[in-house]
This record gives C-alpha cells, structure tokens and sequence, in this order.
C-alpha cells in the first residue's frame, strides 16, 4: 500500500510517544518499508539505548529546542536528521545556528512552522530558502488549516506542492488593518 505514495520515504512522527520496545518491533516487523522515524521516543536516552538496534533512520523534532539539544544529539549519534521548527529554536537567528551546524555535519532537516500563520509560514520559508538543497528534506506551513491570512494581498500559501518565497520588506507579509482586532495593551 505504501508504494503507492511514490515517496522515496515516508514519515512515522510518533510525538515522543512509542516506548523503546515498540521501535524495536515496528523497525523489525516493517524492515521492507522505508520510513523515517522522527522523534519515536521521549527522551534521548531511550533513543540512545536502541540507536544501534534500529535500522530505520531516526530523525529529531520535539528533543530540539535548542543549538545545545542539537548539538548533544548529534554528538551522542541518535539522529540522522531533524525535523527543526522556527518557534521552537527561538527564531530565525537561532534556526541559522542550528541550519548551520547541521551543514558542517551533512544533517539533512525540515523547515517547519507550528501553526503560526502567515508571519511565522513567511519566516520559515525564508530560512528554508538559505538551506543547501541537498540537505533540506522539507517545508511545512500550515495553510491548508488556515482560515484567515494576514496579508490578503500576498498570502503565504501552498501552491500545487510549491511554496512561493514571500517579497518585499522584512518577511515579506504585511498584516492588513485590523486583522489582529483592537490592541489589548500599548506601552510607549
């Protein structure tokens, strides 16, 4: 059933929430199958106590959250990859760190948003764009979940499986009036 999908691999995105023994068995029951594991586990412990057992890559999401998780990671050899998100590297200068160092050790990664909208879609396709081809496994945004864009006059949007690079200054979005409704609060 899964050749029918023409992917090279496909994603089993577990969310930290298959025990150690369940790797183990679905990796051995589904040998013939090529996925990729992305963050089966809870910690990077339990990764790190059956890494060598596992034949299927496994790739890092959730247990990154910073340069240093990644860095320990790649460092303990538990992931072949990583499926890194904007919001949850603390932005984009943090996402070039990691992209970075991702580079240095050939790292292949996603670019992913966490359901931000058009600000966030807009960031993550623009560090996407500064990632080496060979290396960037994806993007993801969420607008097919969107109800309302920010700037209607150009949208962040998936478009027959492309994603256009937002123009103009900064991300390239620019919010129409009032789409955020009235400010809770102004400082000046």
């Amino acid at each position: 059933m899964w050749e029918a999908t023409g992917c090279i691999r496909l994603p089993v995105d577990s969310n930290r929430g298959l025990t150690t023994r369940d790797v183990l068995r679905i990796d051995r029951e589904c040998a013939d199958i090529p996925f990729i594991f992305e963050q089966p586990c809870n910690t990077m412990e339990e990764i790190a106590a059956i890494r060598a057992q596992v034949h299927h890559p496994i790739y890092l999401d959730e247990n990154t959250e910073n340069l240093s998780s990644v860095l320990r990671a790649i460092s303990l050899g538990i992931a072949d990859g990583f499926g890194l998100k904007v919001t949850r590297l603390g932005g984009l200068g943090n996402f070039a760190s990691v992209r970075d160092v991702c580079e240095s050790r050939s790292m292949p990664h996603t670019c992913d948003d966490t359901w931000g909208g058009d600000i966030i879609a807009a960031a993550c396709v623009h560090i996407a764009a500064t990632v080496q081809q060979r290396l960037l496994e994806g993007v993801w945004i969420a607008d097919s979940y969107m109800d309302v864009h920010y700037d209607s006059n150009n949208p962040v949007r998936i478009d027959g499986g492309h994603i256009k690079l937002p123009t103009g200054p900064g991300l390239g979005v620019v919010p129409d009036e009032g789409v955020f409704g009235e400010p809770l609060a102004s400082f000046s």
